[in-house]
């Protein structure tokens, strides 16, 4: 158990509805560089590279009563298709379409019930190019954290198996994670 500090207690506290508190951005990127990249590669690099950020697996636990600042805790209905997720940008893919595809996504509050990030992979953008849209509350990843994060998740590492539990990409039955090999 990790309790949220009093800055992060804020960020949570302060947001409504109406005034979100997260943090997002898109990445534009030309997969033709990387031959096989696509959405299922990102899937599957995200959920090999996760362990190395264990704080995208936690949600926050009010305390009883609002006594203390609320703690962060393992989610053990952690979902990787809960977080990261797919859209498509209307044809011709410019500047305009990838604002009004992208634009529900930073409107949207984030739900609190889950840990609080998304990964969005934007197909159809103009010149075969393709985005992804990272978006995390603030009170989870600030901005340097979050370019950490970025960096951590980027770079090429080994991984083994470890034998931490999370649900598989189809919902299904509990499978292992990756972690990172020491």
């Amino acid at each position: 158990m990790r309790r949220l500090s009093g800055t992060d207690s804020l960020f949570f506290a302060g947001e409504t509805p109406a005034w979100h508190q997260h943090v997002a951005g898109l990445t534009i990127l030309d997969p033709r560089d990387a031959p096989g990249f696509g959405f299922e590669s990102l899937m599957n690099t995200v959920g090999e590279r996760l362990p190395l950020i264990p704080k995208l697996t936690w949600k926050l636990k009010p305390v009883p009563l609002g006594l203390d600042r609320a703690v962060w805790v393992d989610d053990p209905d952690f979902d990787l298709r809960r977080h990261i997720r797919r859209i498509c940008v209307a044809t011709p893919g410019g500047p305009r379409e990838t604002a009004a595809a992208i634009a529900p996504i930073l409107s949207t509050q984030l739900d609190r019930r889950h840990p609080l990030w998304e990964l969005w992979y934007v197909d159809g953008m103009a010149n075969d190019r393709a985005g992804v849209v990272m978006k995390f509350h603030h009170c989870l990843l600030d901005g340097a954290a979050g370019s950490r994060a970025r960096d951590t998740a980027a770079r090429p590492r080994t991984v083994s198996v470890a034998a931490r539990r999370y649900r598989d990409a189809d919902g299904g039955a509990a499978t292992e994670r990756p972690a990172a090999a020491a």
